[in-house]
């Protein structure tokens, strides 16, 4: 099998679908106000923290609330964390990881979330301690998370790796083309809210991590 030096996970939508439950809850907010979200540009914006929040576009096409803003957000998240609290890993993570460990190559995390929703997201799987390193958006900010190829080449220097030596696990084409733009190796692994994207750029793409061959992308 070929050997990559580090392998460095995204989160949201590769490790575990946070997005799906995000959107279903994002669009129960909009039905209230006979509305919906734009499916293509809510799209466009995942893997970044780099857009507009969907309740700000919510507000202006609603032409304001009648409620409280906080009212909003607790059902929203009532929603939405109740979605994915029941979501499993997805196929294929949990094999991967453990073939990784067997194999002696370590693992990495580069979000563009917030280090406290990836941390208790993560440790709820178990999966938490498997990081050598961990970079997301608390420590690059909003304005340098994916596509720009920051938090790659941070998890990357945090473990003691160079990028040429990294293979990268991504679900968006913003993680991919921040991936590529970090000079390392990637895989696309699209979940059902962005498979329409376009994965290009990718090494390998691929519909689970089931039975996945590194060698494949060397």
């Amino acid at each position: 099998m070929a050997r990559f030096g580090l392998v460095i996970w995204d989160f949201d939508g590769t490790i575990l679908d946070t997005e799906t439950p995000t959107f279903e809850a994002a669009s129960r907010e909009y039905e209230r106000h006979g509305l919906a979200p734009d499916l293509a540009v809510w799209q466009e914006t995942l893997g970044s923290a780099q857009h507009e929040p969907w309740w700000e576009d919510l507000r202006r096409r609603a032409g304001g609330f009648s409620e409280p803003d906080q009212a909003l957000f607790d059902r929203y998240d009532t929603e939405k964390d109740g979605l994915i609290a029941a979501s499993e890993l997805r196929p294929g993570v949990q094999a991967s990881f453990d073939s990784f460990a067997v194999d002696s190559i370590p693992v990495a995390l580069a979000s563009s979330s917030p280090i406290e929703w990836v941390e208790e997201h993560t440790k709820r799987h178990g999966l938490w301690n498997s990081f050598v390193a961990v970079a997301t958006r608390t420590d690059v900010g909003a304005e340098r998370t994916k596509p720009h190829p920051d938090l790659f080449l941070l998890a990357a220097e945090r473990a003691g790796f160079e990028p040429a030596d990294c293979l990268v696990i991504e679900d968006s084409n913003h993680g991919v083309a921040a991936a590529k733009t970090a000079g390392m190796k990637v895989v696309a692994f699209p979940n059902p809210m962005t498979r329409s994207q376009d994965f290009s750029a990718a090494d390998l793409v691929v519909d689970t991590l089931v039975g996945l061959q590194l060698d494949a992308i060397a």
